[in-house]
């Protein structure tokens, strides 16, 4: 199955293995980067690794069996698929002893990771999501247009439209007049042909809740379609690409991904150049992962920001679902905290339970100088 949605990593952190354990597998399959046989070492040692630590875990026989039984269920599937799989990732998630097996195919490779704990490992799906914007690529020419919907590296075309409009031309007559009534009347093919793209495309938006749209037309067609758009797809109107109608698909593709790279990259400095300087004027923010936790345990957090890949141990309360880094008994509930492997997912699965927006900041960063992770604050921190 493609993972697709934001539904299915909801669905994932949703899903109750009580009083079992969960097992989420993370496997880079890009076969471009890497050869099978380093795929197939990958997969081997993570397997191993996590059977060495099943040895040294304090659980009881049946939470065991159906663990191990996951890594062995995992190794099948990697002996029998991986030789034939075409996505460059993988990730696998099940619980034996509930009957829980799902695979997914993901757009890239992730990083290799093998979680068993009490939840679904879910976080790379959702850097994933975080990564991979919907887009709308709005491609057109003076007599066709067509609209492709690209999202988590895949591309399909939605719609297209074809109008009848000649090319320029001259033609004699007393004084120009006869060139002159040609061309207005093609100018005014033209601009209805633009006028018909540019509804097209604000009820393309609405339908598809499109997060972007990038455009390409040549720079002579720009003057009259920009002013043609919605105030809705001018809102939405990120960039501008090469590719034209009748361009090939794949290379429609790669030109969005590159310019969505670009631009998502920008968006992530602009977002931590603000963070900081919130920060450091000593504003609504907070920096660094127990102060992080404290503030999402308190519902103080409005816009959480956690830099690729950070990870760390922690505790959880089982009672309110507390985070902590090391206490041992929850100062609300008063019970004992359970270890959890990454208390930064744990975080992440809190935030998106909220509806609390969440960037995930690729390195290098100044992020990395706060301590990885921030959030920016409902109210002025308290010193």
């Amino acid at each position: 199955m493609k993972f697709t949605s934001s539904a299915q990593t909801e669905a994932l952190a949703q899903t109750i293995t009580h009083p079992y354990q969960a097992t989420s597998f993370y496997l880079n399959t890009d076969k471009s980067q890497q050869s099978l046989k380093a795929i197939n070492a990958a997969y081997k040692g993570l397997l191993n690794q996590a059977r060495l630590k099943l040895e040294a875990k304090d659980i009881s026989r049946e939470v065991r069996k159906s663990l191990l039984d996951d890594l062995d269920r995992i190794a099948q599937f990697c002996t029998n698929r991986l030789n034939s799989w075409k996505s460059p990732g993988l990730a696998v998630f099940c619980c034996s002893a509930r009957n829980i097996w799902q695979e997914l195919e993901l757009p890239h490779g992730p990083r290799n990771r093998l979680v068993q704990d009490f939840d679904f490992y879910t976080r790379p799906l959702s850097s994933i999501l975080e990564k991979f914007k919907k887009l709308c690529a709005f491609l057109i020419n003076r007599r066709e247009a067509c609209w492709y919907e690209v999202h988590l590296g895949d591309i399909r075309q939605l719609d297209s439209l074809s109008s009848d409009v000649p090319k320029k031309v001259k033609k004699g007559g007393f004084e120009g007049y006869e060139s002159k009534r040609i061309e207005r009347h093609i100018d005014a093919l033209l601009l209805e042909h633009f006028k018909k793209a540019a509804q097209k495309t604000f009820d393309i938006l609405k339908q598809n809740q499109f997060d972007w749209l990038l455009l390409g037309c040549d720079d002579q067609f720009y003057p009259q379609l920009e002013p043609l758009f919605h105030s809705y797809v001018k809102d939405k109107l990120k960039g501008r690409i090469k590719a034209r109608p009748g361009t090939e698909v794949s290379r429609v593709l790669q030109e969005c991904l590159d310019l969505e790279d670009r631009l998502k990259r920008e968006e992530e400095a602009g977002l931590v150049k603000s963070f900081v300087a919130e920060l450091e004027r000593g504003g609504r923010a907070v920096a660094g992962l127990a102060d992080t936790l404290r503030k999402l345990n308190s519902y103080e957090i409005r816009h959480l920001l956690i830099i690729h890949n950070f990870s760390k141990p922690g505790r959880v309360c089982p009672g309110c679902h507390g985070l902590f880094l090391i206490e041992e008994v929850c100062p609300t509930c008063k019970v004992k905290t359970e270890a959890v492997a990454d208390v930064v997912d744990e975080a992440i699965e809190v935030a998106l339970s909220r509806n609390v927006p969440l960037t995930q900041i690729s390195s290098p960063t100044r992020l990395e100088h706060y301590g990885n992770i921030g959030a920016f604050l409902k109210f002025k921190a308290q010193k």
